[in-house]
């Protein structure tokens, strides 16, 4: 098993990496509560539908093909941003716009899917300003330069 920390490794690139991991994993589980309280969902649909046409088994159809897809989509942007943090943390200085990407991309369906997992994106993403502090920089743009 690896030390949680590199020698050598500047402590923001070890707090931006486990702020990512950290993130990425409590975005998972806020979606899984979501599809735990699907019937909830449900609920709140059926109150605030005012067109007679649709029916409760039609709202309760769409929210949860919504929440699956919320559910997998997370799950996908989760692992990729895990992976991307940890090449960031092995000193892949490119690998961080990745990881900008997919953390922006997860953001911006989070504020449409899941209001609960839009705090633990912006805990991921704190991580992510983390790599681009000056320290990480440099270290990063060292490591790079003796590969």
């Amino acid at each position: 098993m690896k030390s949680p920390k590199e020698p050598g490794t500047p402590g923001a690139i070890t707090a931006g990496y486990w702020l990512v991991v950290a993130g990425s994993a409590l975005g998972v589980l806020s979606a899984l509560y979501m599809a735990f309280n699907t019937e909830l969902l449900v609920d709140a649909a059926v109150r605030a539908n005012r067109d007679p046409k649709i029916t409760r088994d039609m709202l309760a159809s769409s929210t949860t093909v919504v929440v699956v897809v919320s559910l997998v989509v997370t799950a996908v942007l989760a692992g990729l941003a895990v992976w991307f943090a940890g090449k960031v943390r092995s000193g892949l200085k490119k690998s961080r716009t990745g990881l900008m990407i997919t953390l922006l991309i997860g953001l911006f369906f989070q504020m449409i899917t899941n209001v609960l997992g839009v705090v633990t994106a912006l805990v991921a993403v704190s991580g992510l300003v983390l790599f681009y502090f000056r320290q990480s920089s440099d270290h990063l743009t060292e490591r790079e330069q003796a590969a």
